[in-house]
């Protein structure tokens, strides 16, 4: 008789609260540099901030909502931490650079290009050239909040930064009601 066994974290998707619970979990143990990178849809996105505030309040939060493209961000990373000294930065807006690419590019939004490796986006040739110097200088856990667009672009153009040593993926379609 053969016994098939299985592994049940293969099997099984993690549900919604698990994976929160496991972003909460990773945030209050985290010390000093870590990312993280939660697909999430924007008005998820702004009831896990909420949410994240809420369960941490032994952890300084800060908010960067970008609104707008940027080509680099380790001078407004710098200038945050250096006027509010924060264990935690929750990221938002990070497809705006993206799709200006993009659109620049490909002359279209299409969410279909980030394995074309022939170029990348200013932002993400940013993090990757400064990414020692952010570990060094700005000690902190950074939390990328995006669409799975977004995150599965940074995961594929950016990889030095994403790779290096402390990233994490959680993916987050509801927010769970938890007391």
């Amino acid at each position: 008789m053969n016994l098939e066994l299985s592994d049940w974290d293969q099997d099984v998707p993690a549900e919604e609260y698990e994976e929160y619970e496991n972003l909460i979990t990773a945030l209050k143990r985290k010390e000093g540099f870590g990312l993280f990178f939660v697909q999430c849809l924007n008005r998820e996105a702004e009831q896990l901030i909420n949410k994240i505030s809420h369960f941490l309040p032994d952890k300084n939060i800060q908010v960067l909502r970008l609104t707008e493209p940027i080509d680099t961000l380790y001078d407004q990373l710098l200038n945050i931490y250096t006027n509010k000294r924060f264990d935690i930065l929750l990221i938002t807006g990070l497809e705006y650079s993206l799709y200006k690419y993009e659109k620049q590019q490909f002359g279209e939004i299409t969410e279909t290009h980030y394995s074309d490796l022939s170029n990348v986006p200013p932002i993400l040739d940013h993090l990757n050239q400064k990414r020692e110097l952010i570990r060094d200088k700005i000690p902190v856990i950074f939390v990328f909040l995006g669409h799975p667009f977004v995150i599965d672009y940074f995961i594929h153009r950016s990889q030095d930064f994403f790779d290096w040593k402390s990233s994490s993926v959680l993916k987050l379609t509801t927010i769970p009601e938890l007391v």
